[in-house]
């Protein structure tokens, strides 16, 4: 125990001798200058956040589901999601997975709100959608697979008066109109740990973009807490707070 508790010490200072020396002003140019190269993709990452592409539970026909953090507060992304299965687990025939179609659609109402207050904003779009099939068939009385597929779409459009156009590194900014779209393919696994409980585990791929982000999650009765992981991503990992009901 004190061998541990000296090695966790060793770690915590040399930790903090590396925090106190990062030149934060630079990391946050740098993060502005990802944001600026590909905004599009930036906005993207948090579309994903409230994006719900795991499978209904066993014996429920309808989902809903609405993203709280970080899409609602603080990006102000108002969203629903919807889930519906077309069949059961083995309804059909023996060994036939279950089958559910989902979607869902978001708008910044703070790009609304800029439009409308700012001195500087002449437009400001950014909204997006997706829709998605994703079947599930059990490996064991506590193991759910999953796999699937969605398509994603995201515009962000913003335009600045003339006169009050920003600049950055020198340059001046008059507008930006970008999007996002690609077919990803979606695979995963969920164990349950209670009534209305599960842990799940999914990566998502995107055929387009060739990119790899994952999902750990954990679901409650109307709530799920987790993990989004993006590698390539300007913020890596998101945490992320979703509100969702079952039928």
């Amino acid at each position: 125990m004190k061998r541990l508790t000296l090695i966790l010490l060793t770690l915590l200072l040399v930790n903090s001798s590396a925090f106190a020396k990062v030149d934060w002003e630079s990391k946050g140019m740098q993060i502005a200058g990802e944001i600026m190269a590909n905004p599009a993709a930036f906005f993207y990452d948090f579309q994903q956040d409230l994006e719900a592409t795991t499978p209904l539970p066993p014996g429920k026909r309808f989902g809903f589901q609405t993203s709280l953090f970080p899409t609602t507060i603080p990006m102000t992304y108002t969203n629903v999601s919807l889930k519906a299965r077309l069949h059961g687990e083995g309804r059909i025939a023996p060994g036939v997975p279950q089958l559910d179609i989902v979607g869902g659609y978001w708008n910044m109402l703070a790009a609304k709100m800029a439009t409308k207050d700012s001195a500087s904003i002449d437009n400001a779009k950014f909204g997006g959608y997706y829709m998605g099939a994703i079947m599930s068939s059990s490996v064991s009385p506590r193991v759910r697979t999953f796999w699937g597929y969605k398509r994603s779409q995201l515009k962000a459009r913003l335009d600045f008066k003339e006169g009050e156009q920003p600049e950055f590194l020198g340059t001046t900014i008059n507008s930006f109109d970008t999007g996002f779209k690609d077919d990803f393919f979606i695979a995963g696994i969920e164990t349950p740990k209670g009534i209305g409980k599960l842990w799940s585990i999914q990566l998502n791929y995107g055929l387009k973009t060739q990119t790899i982000s994952s999902k750990v999650s954990w679901y409650g009765k109307i709530f799920e807490l987790g993990l989004n992981i993006y590698p390539e991503g300007v913020l890596v990992v998101h945490p992320v707070w979703n509100f969702h009901l079952n039928f």
